[in-house]
């Protein structure tokens, strides 16, 4: 069975903070980032093959994780429950219930709904190049506004870190405001043209909503609180947390676009590879991490150095492995 030690203080307290904070605006960044490019795409290619082509590139990696890489993960966790049979034995099991558990290729599966309702919406309100304003701070706060309410209620039927379909459905309200706010700049062009004193008003406000976030999240963990009542069921404390939580996903997302646009603006042969591999990677990350996890166990090292081994390592292999991958023939077509 594998057991491996709970990391100790005060690294434990402080991977805590970062998740958290992390979590808060993570994938709908990476939703914001897929919105930007989502305009321009469906406008070169048209309805029909912009389908088609998000249809390969996305549903064909979610489908093919779950045939190779569920069973083999998912076989570890549940040997880990008390699965006492062979691999083999565990195959079927892997895919049964419906629907089985897709990994990270969740983030897949969403973003090929969104692709398709955008496109659905753009066939009867075609977007004209060009036109729409600028955008303004009324634009986020409102946006903070409604993502906080959304997840307040949300949260009254699936609350925070509770899943439900494999997926963390208490965050969706995030990212559905990341792909819209993605889009939006796409269409309109708005990290192009942010107003350098908004950028700064972002920045600001996005050190401040993490601050108070790390904050929130330390004095809950040291006081006698109802962490629960943080989490949903219409409490005060879930609106006060989703306050926060969707002030630091739009103003931190916002900062993090505009920092990469305006200071990431060459890459050298490395970081062009990288970038390139960074589909397939994402693809075999979660593998790549399992097994230098079962490796780590023969090593005899603090659970702390063997962390820091994995996360490190994991990053490298990852990519090496990812770039490897696209080398099989026909698979760059599709990562």
């Amino acid at each position: 069975m594998l057991s491996e030690p709970t990391v100790r203080e005060p690294l434990l307290s402080i991977l805590l903070l970062v998740a958290i904070v992390g979590v808060a605006f993570g994938m709908p960044l990476f939703f914001m980032v897929a919105g930007v490019f989502t305009p321009k795409s469906l406008h070169r290619r048209g309805t029909r093959l912009f389908l088609r082509d998000r249809t390969i590139r996305l549903l064909v990696p979610s489908v093919a994780f779950v045939l190779l890489l569920t069973p083999p993960i998912e076989f570890v966790d549940s040997s880990n429950a008390g699965f006492r049979g062979s691999f083999w034995q565990y195959i079927p099991h892997s895919w049964w219930p419906l629907p089985p558990p897709p990994g990270p290729t969740w983030f897949l599966g969403v973003l090929l709904v969104f692709s398709a309702v955008y496109a659905v919406v753009r066939r009867s309100r075609p977007w004209h190049p060009g036109t729409g304003r600028r955008l303004g701070g009324r634009d986020l706060a409102g946006t903070v506004v409604l993502v906080a309410v959304m997840s307040y209620v949300v949260r009254i039927w699936a609350p925070f870190g509770q899943e439900r379909w494999h997926l963390a459905v208490a965050q969706a309200p995030g990212w559905v405001a990341g792909f819209t706010l993605g889009v939006l700049a796409g269409e309109r062009g708005w990290f192009d043209h942010l107003d350098p004193q908004l950028a700064t008003r972002v920045r600001h406000a996005a050190w401040s909503s993490m601050a108070g976030c790390a904050a929130l999240v330390a004095a809950l963990s040291t006081a006698d609180a109802d962490v629960d009542g943080f989490g949903g069921g219409g409490t005060w404390q879930s609106m006060a947390f989703a306050t926060v939580e969707a002030m630091v996903l739009v103003t931190v997302s916002v900062w993090v676009v505009d920092a990469f646009r305006r200071r990431a603006v060459r890459q050298g042969p490395l970081a062009k590879e990288l970038s390139r591999a960074a589909y397939a990677t994402f693809f075999v990350h979660q593998g790549v991490l399992v097994l230098l996890i079962l490796a780590s166990r023969h090593l005899a090292w603090p659970t702390e150095a063997r962390f820091v081994l994995v996360a490190v390592v994991g990053v490298a292999l990852s990519f090496a492995v990812g770039s490897a991958v696209l080398r099989v023939p026909g698979v760059a077509k599709v990562l």
